[in-house]
């Protein structure tokens, strides 16, 4: 797992000349703050950037269905950190044998799904926690501890 404060700090070409070929991005606190509908204008061009170069852009969100301002594959709902869905959306797409990688800002949800699905995984960090549901603050809360036992063993 790498770690980056936000999406604009990883080294996509770097990941693109190892192989990788599917960009899965969380939506909510990953790429804006919790239940808003609209992509920044910098993560458009990002994801412009990242077509242009032959991979493929995906959201992949727990979160309910909704119009985004940018159009891009979304797979709502998508009930991480189980991937039958996701292999299923991939396989559908005929993107299954595909090297991946996986995009989010929580653990136990983002980063624990991208391993069980065999990609490599960034976590960066929330964009806005004030607006959280209960459970997600808890695991947050353990997310710090796990974080900080992680940097002293490696």
């Amino acid at each position: 797992m790498e770690l980056k404060n936000n999406i604009f700090e990883i080294d996509y070409n770097s990941l693109i000349e190892q192989g990788y070929k599917i960009f899965l991005f969380d939506f909510d606190n990953t790429l804006n703050k919790w239940r808003n509908s609209s992509i920044s204008n910098e993560t458009i061009q990002l994801f412009e950037n990242l077509k242009s170069k032959n991979v493929h852009v995906f959201i992949v969100s727990n979160g309910k269905p909704r119009k985004l301002n940018y159009n891009v594959e979304a797979l709502w709902l998508a009930r991480k950190p189980l991937i039958f869905k996701v292999k299923r959306f991939l396989k559908f797409k005929k993107l299954d044998k595909e090297k991946k990688v996986v995009i989010g800002d929580q653990i136990f949800t983002d980063i624990i799904f991208g391993k069980l699905l065999g990609a490599y995984t960034i976590k960066v960090q929330p964009i806005d926690t004030s607006k959280e549901f209960i459970i997600t603050k808890l695991l947050r809360f353990f997310e710090k501890i796990l974080l900080k036992i992680l940097k002293n063993v490696i």
